[in-house]
């Protein structure tokens, strides 16, 4: 009835423009469209079944960077936001005075992970919108990296960022909505020598992020995966610091001192020609990724997200490697070993 009386009116309206009889619809369609989607009893978390007066968000990886930038963000616009990290010291204090709840939770340790879940289950009846922001980055060269150190970036990575969907999951089922929002990387679009644990654990959150939003899709939760290009954060900081040693006489020294030269210019907000993004910016995108009504499967944040694709697309293997090397401001069959 609603409808047919906002048809009438557009329509008549439409006349009055001496649109085209087909014009005239499309053009009264999209104005409807737009209304509808104006309409505030449409938006995520409205008709709620619970008691919670807003969406519920949770974030981890909150500590710093773009998880707590996102947290922010996602308290100051109204939310219902816990903030989580495995740092509870006094990064998360911050955090707490602008309304967060925060929580520690480790996503290495499932009870950590269940208790937190469980916790907001009990106060909010569930988390609407999971970002599954925490990582970190373990770059070495794969001879001298331990695998010790390849499962434990693939711990936090990867399975942590599984385990969170599947634990909220649930929930958002029987509730029929819900939003899970992975923070990826343009690192899951190729790989640089020195990097390759970070890109391989990335690579694998392109495609687990794909299975889980045609699995979860079929009881309306979205999956979406933001893709940041360099950001300035503690990032760099984190992979020097858990940069392995090097082995006995290695034939990497060289490759190993310009690698770091590289990531400590390429990460460098006030020098770099890279295009490096504050983290507020990357907040910017997850929190529209989780408010609007049709969010994209992927969002690509940032000069060096967009471009960075095309170019490996259009050089092809071989001359993306030898554009990689040539940054660092290495040749390949150079080196003796």
């Amino acid at each position: 009835m609603r409808q047919s009386l906002v048809f009438r009116i557009l329509g008549e309206f439409a006349d009055r423009l001496l649109l085209q009889p087909l014009i005239r619809l499309s053009f009264a369609w999209s104005l409807l469209v737009t209304i509808l989607a104006l309409s505030p009893s449409n938006g995520l978390g409205q008709a709620r079944p619970r008691a919670a007066s807003a969406p519920v968000v949770l974030v981890t990886g909150a500590s710093s960077g773009i998880g707590k930038a996102t947290a922010q963000l996602f308290a100051r616009r109204g939310y219902i936001t816990y903030a989580t990290s495995i740092d509870t010291s006094s990064a998360l204090t911050e955090l707490q005075a602008l309304g967060c709840r925060t929580a520690y939770l480790d996503v290495t340790d499932d009870r950590s992970m269940r208790a937190v879940v469980d916790q907001i289950e009990r106060e909010a009846g569930g988390v609407d919108i999971l970002i599954n922001n925490a990582g970190y980055g373990q770059n070495g060269v794969l001879e001298e990296l331990p695998l010790s150190a390849i499962r434990q970036q693939f711990e936090v990575n990867v399975f942590g960022l599984v385990h969170m969907a599947q634990l909220v999951a649930p929930t958002m089922r029987r509730q029929g909505f819900g939003r899970i929002i992975n923070v990826g990387s343009v690192g899951g679009d190729f790989t640089t020598p020195g990097a390759s644990a970070y890109h391989a654990s990335k690579y694998a959150v392109e495609s687990f992020n794909d299975g889980l939003r045609g699995e979860l899709g079929l009881f309306g939760i979205d999956v979406v995966l933001i893709k940041p290009g360099g950001v300035a954060t503690n990032f760099m900081n984190v992979a020097n610091a858990r940069y392995p040693a090097a082995m006995a006489q290695s034939p990497y020294l060289e490759f190993r001192a310009k690698f770091a030269s590289m990531t400590t210019r390429m990460f460098d907000p006030k020098g770099s020609s890279y295009g490096i993004l504050r983290p507020e910016k990357v907040a910017e995108t997850i929190v529209k990724a989780a408010s609007v009504r049709k969010p994209r499967t992927r969002y690509r944040i940032g000069l060096l997200a967009k471009l960075t694709p095309r170019m490996r697309r259009l050089l092809g293997d071989r001359g993306f490697e030898r554009l990689l090397l040539r940054q660092m401001g290495m040749k390949k069959d150079k080196m003796k070993g």
